[in-house]
């Protein structure tokens, strides 16, 4: 199974998490590469099995930069013909959506918007989107931020406890898929 984590990342949190999903990766699917995302990338998702997106939240939304790269990567794809009425689903591709987020006003519901963002991108090119991760992570400016909103003290995270549910639940996505895998061969 060929993976790809592309991420983006502000104050490091995402990092984090794109890093842990690709150390879980590694040797467990037949090739993983990591791409923090810079303007100069060109990748070709359809080239992937698996797929993890990720960003920081910023107003409810990937960043601007991430959004511009996927609309540009959906409008070149739908110009080759590859964006089919109804979406259908290609077999053995499959993708995963992640974030991290302060949530300071109203918690995670600043998130979801966030990787159903993403996630339709994935649904449009025939992906099947297996889950949304939402990760809790510190503002790297905005102190008071980090302690006085509905999570409370977020200080730190994503911490080595986030992190390591970001390891079981990559580590479930691939036993299942292998497990779905093998069902196919039979």
């Amino acid at each position: 199974m060929k993976s790809l984590i592309l991420y983006d990342s502000i104050g490091g949190n995402t990092e984090k998490v794109a890093q842990r999903i690709y150390d879980t990766l590694k040797g467990a699917t037949s090739e993983v590469r990591l791409i923090k995302f810079t303007s100069k990338i060109d990748v070709d998702f359809l080239e992937y099995d698996l797929i993890f997106l990720g960003s920081p939240v910023i107003d409810w939304l990937p960043t601007k930069r991430m959004m511009d790269y996927i609309k540009e990567k959906l409008r070149s794809y739908n110009g080759q013909g590859k964006i089919i009425p109804s979406s259908p689903l290609l077999s053995g591709k499959y993708g995963i959506c992640f974030c991290t987020y302060a949530g300071p006003h109203i918690g995670k519901n600043e998130a979801i918007p966030m990787t159903m963002w993403l996630r339709s991108f994935l649904e449009h090119i025939g992906y099947s989107v297996l889950d949304q991760w939402h990760i809790v992570g510190q503002f790297h400016k905005e102190t008071d931020m980090n302690t006085k909103g509905r999570l409370g003290n977020i200080l730190g995270r994503p911490n080595d406890k986030d992190l390591i549910d970001v390891e079981n639940l990559t580590k479930g996505v691939v036993g299942a898929l292998a497990g779905l895998m093998a069902g196919d061969k039979s």
